[in-house]
This record gives C-alpha cells, structure tokens and sequence, in this order.
C-alpha cells in the first residue's frame, strides 16, 4: 500500500464565488518568497501594486493583510479572488494554490486529505458517509476502514468504543450540571483566545447561552433535551468528524502522541458540541438554527489554521478539563 487517500479528495469542486462562507478569511494566508518574487515581477503594473501592498511580514514570514471581519484583502466583494480573477490559479500563492488539500507521509505511506476549513469538506462531514481509499502500489484504488491500517488500528477501536459509549449512554441530572459547568469554563477560554488572535472571527451564537444565569432544574432539562436532538440528529456527523480528525492529525502531525491526539479530537467534538448547544438555544428557530456545517469550519481552522490559537487550544485540550 502506497497510501490512503480521504473519499471527498477525487470528486472535489470548489464552490468559487457561490460559497456562503469564503476559505480566505480567518486565518493567515502565508505568502512564500517564491511567490513574492512572482508577484514582484507580474507585469500589470495596477496588479502588482495592489498584490504588494496587501502584503505585510512579521517575524520573518510574509502574510497577506485582512480586511475587517477577517477576510483576505485581496478578496473581492463578489467572492473571488483579484489574483486568480486577472491573473490565473498559476499566480496564486502556494498557500491558495494547494487548499483545501492536504497531503504528507507517514510511516511509509502517503496521507491525503481535505482541510474543513472548506465548507465542502465540513458539508462532506455532515451530510455524507465518510469515505477512505487505499492506494496500491500500482496505483490501484480501493475502499479501506481506518480501523484496518495496522499501525492505528487499536487506536481506532478504542476511540469508537469510548465515542459509542459517549453518544449512547443515559445522563442523570448531576452529569448535565457538571457539563454545564465544565462548558462554561470552556467557553470563558475559548473567548480569551479570540480576543488575543484577530484573525479569528466570532462566530455568531457560539457562546452566548452562557451570558445570562438559570437554576439547575433549567440547566438539566435543556442539556436532556439538547442532548436527544444531537444523537437524533447529528450522531453521523460527529461519528465522521472523529474519524476525520484522527486521520487530519495524523497527517499534520505525525510524531503526535496518542494521548494529545486523544485529547485534542475528543476536545474539539465537545467544542463543536458547545458551540451547537448554545445556536440551539440563542439563535430564533431552537433546532433549525444549528448550523454544524459552519461550526466545524470554525472550529477547524481555530485549531488548525492559526499557529498560535491552535497551540494555545491544544494546551487548554490536554489539560484535561474536557468534560
């Protein structure tokens, strides 16, 4: 076996200018000397001006500067790019060029993935059975179970049965004062880190259930009834998002321990569980207000875009106050 690829990669199309939620926003586009010397010599004057003073450097690393509401500056209202509009994909920066794929070998095998901060890759989680391939060392494609790779085979197993265990089990009141708690905590930090990173943009109803105090009978019943709404709902998805997660890590971080990848997976589901819990309850239309498609963009590129919000959440992850 040559590699293992994610099913969504093949059939991938990118939704351009008709995308509710645009990939350049929320986080730091990297702009590599390769590709700063190409727009340096982009023979459109009015271009290359425009390109070049979107760009700033900071400790050693060029990025493209973001307008308010964290969007890249070189992003027209409309949607689309004015590199890529007037100067073709070739011109983009590397960074562009490549997303949302994902690629990088470990053990021997060559991983392929999507990044979810794509909203086809997060509508993929959602809405989709999650799909893996084998690559054969003849370039023969093949359908694989995570739990069928040798070296992450147990892993896999132990994460499903702890996941079934989670979503199947029946809480008692103390459990849900005690999430409840732990959330808010959870919550508190989450807004700190926002707050410290600009690039990372609010996302509405995230957190706001928490603004106002209610009794413990309140508590109880709205984390029973929000907690039947999501194995109802949402056991698929979060089921996927496990699974893609665990595979993401190990492409983006291959020398990761078990236990941080453990804790970081299990704390961005209950992170994604927060966020869905509180546009339950604050955002008109209870159920239909929940959008877990922008939620988990949201959460994966906190966690995984930014450099700085991604360390300081995997920090808060292995403490171990996840609930």
């Amino acid at each position: 076996m040559k590699g293992i690829i994610l099913g969504l990669y093949n059939g991938f199309r990118c939704s351009a200018g008709s995308c509710n939620y645009t990939c350049c926003s929320g986080w730091r586009i990297v702009v590599s000397d390769e590709d700063f010397k190409r727009f340096g010599n982009i023979q459109d004057r009015v271009l290359r001006e425009d390109i070049l003073s979107n760009i700033y450097k900071a400790d050693g690393t060029r990025y493209f500067s973001t307008k308010s509401g964290g969007k890249c500056s070189m992003l027209d209202k409309d949607g689309l790019c004015r590199i890529q509009r007037n100067a073709g994909e070739e011109m983009l920066c590397n960074t562009c060029r490549k997303f949302p794929r994902l690629a990088a070998k470990h053990n021997g095998l060559l991983w392929i993935s999507m990044a979810a901060s794509c909203p086809v890759t997060a509508d993929y989680i959602v809405n989709k059975e999650i799909e893996f391939y084998k690559l054969g060392n003849k370039g023969d494609i093949s359908a694989i179970k995570m739990q069928d790779i040798p070296f992450i085979a147990s892993e896999m197993c132990k994460y499903r049965e702890i996941f079934e265990r989670y979503i199947t089990s029946k809480r008692t009141a103390q459990d849900y004062i005690y999430m409840y708690n732990c959330f808010m905590e959870i919550a508190d930090d989450i807004l700190g880190t926002i707050i410290k990173y600009k690039e990372i943009v609010y996302l509405e109803g995230s957190f706001d259930y928490f603004e106002k105090e209610k009794s413990a009978a309140q508590i109880v019943l709205q984390f029973e009834e929000f907690d039947s709404f999501v194995k109802e709902r949402y056991k698929n998805a979060f089921a996927n998002y496990l699974e893609y997660r665990i595979f993401s890590r190990y492409l983006e971080l291959p020398d990761e321990k078990q236990a941080e990848r453990f804790c970081q997976v299990y704390g961005e589901l209950e992170l994604v569980y927060i966020i869905a819990l509180n546009q339950y309850f604050t955002i008109p239309g209870g159920r239909d207000s929940v959008e877990l498609e922008k939620i988990i963009n949201w959460v994966y590129r906190l966690c995984a875009h930014g450099l700085g919000t991604g360390m300081e959440v995997h920090e808060m992850f292995c403490k171990g106050r996840t609930c």
